[in-house]
């Protein structure tokens, strides 16, 4: 027993028997409180400053843990989804009148952040496989891919797993069934072109089943739907069919000057003006949403008897890119709707003679890069410098169509 100690039993013992204990120790007590409380601060104070010290290591500007620790990990990179089939011309070099085989039809999953194609998914389901370019489109979720197949359906596949799930039967299957599917930003509701019934489908993406078909005119191939989702565009024949989303009710036709032939068609992402592209002649016509009028069209000088590709325009909405069929894309201001110099990514792909398959682009949702199938290969180029960066290659060489996860 220390000699406080015994003092403090003294004076407890006083205070039983009725004494006054003696006249030091409540100083005392004091004293040793002071000194006590004095040395908590100083280890508080240590403890702050070491506090201090750590905080801009694991701990964010508001005091949130960063990194893996926090629950929070750093967003994925954007997944690209490449539809390709095998080689048109089977397994020997293409010829004038070679008889096309039967091909497999696969969905690439590619990582824009390794540049490396992962396990393909299969999604053939009869000769033809794919249809062509825009037969994927991904839920603005980014949670599903749906595939149109040229056996008359659409195939949904999970983007968690690239599992492909049950075909949504759409119309009829082989040559000039659905062409094209788009989905609505809301991701409730796709649309695909259905080109042999002239007609467009809806599908419920909740339930994946399709809904009565829109008649919209001869031939529809290609869907773009406005930002505020009220209305998707159908290129059809030598016309734009604009449809209302909220009742599935086709309006007035917007007529163009020459045949937009594949179709490409593309929304600025203000929703102002629809691009559409054409051949005969080959151009690019801006029309007003406003307005639905057809403005001046914009000459690209395609080249001659090569098929269309596709438009893309950037999230800024300052370019729109059109891909050809020739291994060039040429790049549109939509300020002044002029068209600059052609982009040429033809030397990273596998070409053939005879043989022009549809190409594809999609940009991503940073608007940094675009992204262009061609044989063998996905070539990135970039938005900033107009330039192609090193291709992505695949194991099928006929490219189809590509989409990109937001």
């Amino acid at each position: 027993m220390t000699d406080f100690e015994r003092r403090l039993r003294a004076a407890m013992e006083s205070a039983v028997a009725d004494r006054q204990p003696p006249g030091n120790l409540v100083q005392q007590v004091r004293r040793r409180h002071r000194r006590h409380t004095a040395r908590v601060a100083a280890a508080g104070a240590a403890a702050v400053g070491v506090a201090a010290v750590l905080i801009p290591v694991g701990t964010g500007a508001l005091g949130h843990i960063s990194g893996p620790a926090a629950g929070h990990p750093p967003a994925a990179a954007p997944v690209l989804y490449a539809a390709y089939a095998g080689n048109v011309c089977g397994d020997q070099p293409c010829t004038r009148g070679h008889q096309y085989p039967p091909n497999p039809a696969e969905v690439f999953p590619i990582s824009t952040a390794t540049g490396k194609a992962g396990k393909p998914v299969k999604v053939g389901e009869g000769p033809g496989s794919v249809a062509g370019m825009g037969t994927i489109a991904i839920a603005p979720d980014g949670k599903t891919a749906y595939v149109i197949n040229t056996a008359g359906t659409v195939i949904p596949i999970r983007t968690a797993t690239n599992r492909a799930l049950k075909p949504i039967r759409v119309g009829h299957g082989r040559l000039g069934g659905p062409e094209f599917i788009a989905i609505t930003p809301d991701g409730k509701t796709a649309y695909v072109a259905n080109t042999r019934q002239n007609t467009v489908v809806p599908i419920s993406t909740a339930t994946n089943t399709a809904g009565k078909p829109i008649p919209v005119g001869p031939a529809p191939v290609w869907i773009a739907i406005t930002p505020d989702g009220k209305t998707a565009y159908v290129a059809n024949g030598s016309s734009v069919t604009p449809i209302s989303t909220a009742a599935n009710i086709p309006g007035k036709p917007i007529h163009l000057t020459g045949n937009p032939g594949e179709g490409a068609i593309a929304i600025t992402p203000d929703g102002k003006t629809v691009y559409v592209l054409t051949i005969n002649p080959d151009t690019v016509v801006p029309i007003s949403t406003a307005t639905n009028v057809a403005g001046q069209p914009i000459k690209v000088g395609l080249t001659p008897n090569v098929l269309i590709g596709q438009i893309a325009i950037t999230p800024d909405g300052k370019t729109a890119y059109v891909l050809t069929g020739g291994h060039s894309v040429i790049p549109i201001s939509t300020a002044t709707n002029t068209a600059g110099p052609p982009i040429r990514f033809g030397s990273d792909c596998h070409s053939q003679p005879f043989v022009h398959p549809p190409a594809s682009i999609a940009i991503a949702q940073d608007g940094k890069t675009a992204y262009v199938t061609c044989e063998n290969a996905v070539v990135p180029i970039s938005t900033a410098t107009n330039t192609p960066g090193r291709p992505i290659h695949v194991p099928l060489r006929d490219p189809m169509a590509i989409a990109i996860t937001p």
